[in-house]
């Protein structure tokens, strides 16, 4: 009989987040309407506020994350700090 090692993708550091007892839904806005905008807004003000914020937008952007707000930052914002991250293996947190 073989057993399988199943890890679930989770980091110590995520414990420690300011969203882990908010609505996730918060965190994934649909659209770009201005209901979106401001769930984005309320999401990005938790992630201002937590203390693993940078482990968070690292592991968004090691992991390819391309919805929702991770570390303070949406879909789009991340898109050029991984172009950066790619070249340069830094990660740029605005």
């Amino acid at each position: 009989m073989q057993i399988v090692n199943f890890e679930l993708e989770q980091e110590l550091w995520m414990q420690e987040g300011a969203c882990v007892f908010a609505d996730p839904d918060l965190f994934f806005p649909v659209g770009s309407s201005m209901k979106a905008l401001k769930q984005a807004a309320e999401a990005k003000a938790i992630c201002n506020e937590c203390d693993v914020k940078l482990d968070c937008l690292e592991y968004a952007i090691r992991t390819n994350q391309d919805s929702g707000v991770w570390g303070g930052t949406t879909e789009d914002e991340r898109k050029s700090i991984r172009r950066e991250y790619k070249k340069t293996g830094n990660l740029v947190a605005s």
